[in-house]
């Protein structure tokens, strides 16, 4: 089935909806490979196969554009939060699991490791929205569960700021390995967690 005839077959809301994603990807695409100010309205809206006019019916600018993204990854990042674990160390087995999991299936998620990464570290982000991406502070909220971890004796001793960005720097490095050579075959999530684990007595 062509592409014209997968649109046909979809409701007027289904097309904008899907229109509406197509956008936002090729926006990842792009801000990941040239950076946001080196990306122009005309190289999504040509990417994207749309006018620009058409591109501007979706989103009036490039800066509502990055918000929409840093609000997506800032969803993502949430994720964790949410996870209900046995102890300490099983946050972090299960997040890894999941994460990884759902990477294979959709590789957005592994871009949109990257895209945040580099909005926290770009200076021509515009300064609401790189206070906006900062907002979540992952490595400081997994210290909380690395601090039960060792109280309950799953996770090994140390400072537990230090294990967290440990852990956040290697699932980073991952993410943005695979978000580049996606032929490269994932870790097992053990292998990562257990930088964490407890194995003394």
């Amino acid at each position: 089935m062509g592409s014209a005839e997968v649109w046909g077959n979809m409701t007027r809301k289904e097309q904008k909806e899907a229109r509406r994603l197509q956008i936002i990807q090729v926006t990842l695409d792009l801000f990941v490979e040239r950076g946001y100010y080196g990306t122009k309205t005309s190289q999504i809206s040509k990417r994207a196969g749309i006018s620009e006019g058409l591109l501007f019916h979706y989103f009036p600018t490039k800066e509502i554009l990055l918000e929409e993204l840093i609000t997506i990854g800032l969803d993502g990042m949430r994720m964790p939060m949410e996870i209900n674990a046995e102890n300490g160390l099983d946050f972090f087995c299960q997040f890894t699991k999941m994460l990884f999991s759902q990477v294979k299936d959709r590789p957005f998620i592994a871009q949109m490791f990257v895209f945040m990464g580099n909005v926290a570290r770009a200076q021509d982000i515009p300064e609401r929205l790189r206070k906006l991406a900062a907002s979540v502070d992952s490595i400081g909220y997994s210290r909380s569960r690395v601090e039960a971890g060792q109280q309950d004796g799953s996770i090994r001793k140390g400072d537990a700021l230090a294990l967290s960005n440990m852990y956040w720097c290697s699932i980073h490095g991952i993410m943005e390995q695979y978000a580049l050579h996606p032929e490269i075959p994932l870790p097992d999530p053990c292998w990562v967690t257990d930088m964490l684990r407890n194995t003394e007595g």
